[in-house]
């Protein structure tokens, strides 16, 4: 890889933090949806369920970022792969999300 191809360690490692956070998004819209006990546990710790959610989506992608950027992992992956990786994370979510509203 030549060097203007290289990501700093932070970019990387937050660009796989998003694509990480955009699925597990999904994943926990889904599960308030199914599991009504979570999205009222959720509603009681911030008042409502979708400021805890957003808050919980915060916490895992600053805390990711940060992790992958001091283990140097995003660094390991092509920049063009992470730039696919998040894309992909963004259309599967988006067409995750859009199916389940609008079906369930």
């Amino acid at each position: 890889m030549d060097e203007s191809q290289k990501l700093f360690p932070a970019t990387s490692g937050f660009v796989l933090s998003a694509a990480v956070t955009v699925l597990f998004n999904t994943a926990l819209a889904w599960a308030k949806d199914i599991y009504p006990g979570l999205n009222d546990a959720m509603k009681s710790v911030a008042g409502h369920h979708w400021t805890t959610h957003g808050v919980v989506d915060l916490v895992l992608f600053v805390g990711l970022g940060l992790i992958f950027t001091s283990a140097r992992t995003g660094e390991k992956i092509d920049p063009n792969r992470l730039v696919v990786t998040l894309t992909g994370a963004v259309v599967i979510a988006a067409v995750g999300l859009g199916l389940w509203f609008a079906f369930v």
